[in-house]
């Protein structure tokens, strides 16, 4: 399994973050749009690092008419880059409805869209004698609380190349609102209820793999993770600072990949890569404040917000080869 992660460049530079994700047994890192792969290209040719690239879709305008987002002239700069590409990732997270937690929804016609543009790509691709996978990240509104996907995506599934996942070990409560503080604390420092979660976690997991199986599909964690935090301040009325202890984190994530190793290995190692999301906490993430509405998203880093590693990351990493 290859392992990656989301840098975001607020305040420090790209070239900087990836030498040090590289230095911490990093092997690629993902990116959402085009224009980030630009600026993230020259570093990761002088690492070594592979791109899972992404290209973005508007989920209305899809719904409406999917052939309004079909974009090839982005399709062939993406593959001008000349940066080994572990796939390219054609949306994420689409939701018909809007983001509202109590609205947002993923629908047979996003499902369609998506499997047509996939397929006009791969059509584009294939005259240019072109290999790149071609994948789409899909929430958990895609299957039920079990991992068992609904009926309608599986036409997009069929689309995808390999099929990319976002999957966290978290509860609905510990998304949206400032109680989500509490629900990371519980996770991170009780025991019970962090095997309770993982066992939910593996349940779906387990549940996905099996349907890919059945069709063999492989799979991507396109995002994947848990906050640090046991709580946090407020800074000038808007910061949300995380507070953090990395020995609790450390041994929860290496309780949560032990998790996740275990079942990859039951599945003969179906699952190709996985992406952290993030690299680094993130203060200023745009869900913070948004109809979302997740001040928890400041807590995602494997580093602090300066960048500095929370534990030693080569050495989780490590322990599953």
């Amino acid at each position: 399994m290859k392992y990656g992660a989301w840098i975001h460049e607020h305040d420090l530079s790209l070239d900087k973050q990836i030498r040090v994700a590289r230095q911490s047994g990093l092997q690629s890192i993902r990116s959402y749009s085009l224009d980030y792969a630009r600026r993230a290209v020259p570093a990761l040719k002088q690492q070594g690092m592979s791109l899972l690239a992404g290209m973005h879709i508007e989920a209305e305008a899809l719904a409406a008419d999917w052939r309004s987002q079909v974009r090839l002239e982005e399709l062939a700069e993406i593959h001008n880059l000349g940066v080994e590409l572990e796939g390219i990732c054609v949306g994420n997270e689409l939701r018909q409805g809007g983001d509202a937690f109590d609205s947002k929804r993923f629908t047979a016609r996003l499902a369609f869209g998506l499997a047509n543009v996939l397929d006009t790509y791969r059509r584009w691709m294939s005259e240019r004698r072109l290999a790149t996978r071609l994948t789409y990240a899909m929430e958990g509104i895609v299957f039920d609380r079990y991992g068992t996907f609904h009926e309608w995506v599986f036409p997009l599934i069929d689309a995808c190349d390999i099929v990319s996942i976002n999957l966290y070990p978290m509860d609905v409560p510990a998304w949206s609102t400032f109680g989500a503080f509490d629900e990371s604390r519980k996770f991170l420092t009780d025991g019970r209820v962090r095997r309770n979660r993982l066992n939910l976690y593996e349940l779906q997991l387990r549940q996905v793999l099996s349907q890919l199986e059945d069709i063999d599909k492989p799979m991507i964690f396109s995002e994947t993770g848990f906050p640090s935090a046991i709580g946090y301040t407020i800074e000038n009325e808007t910061l949300v600072i995380p507070q953090t202890d990395h020995g609790i984190y450390e041994s929860a994530m290496s309780e949560f990949m032990a998790c996740i190793r275990t079942v990859n290995a039951d599945f003969k190692h179906r699952i190709k890569a996985l992406y952290f999301y993030e690299w680094r906490d993130n203060v200023y993430h745009s869900k913070i404040w948004n109809i979302e509405h997740s001040p928890i998203h400041v807590a995602f880093g494997l580093c602090d917000r300066f960048g500095v590693p929370k534990f030693e990351i080569q050495k989780l990493l490590e322990d599953g080869t």
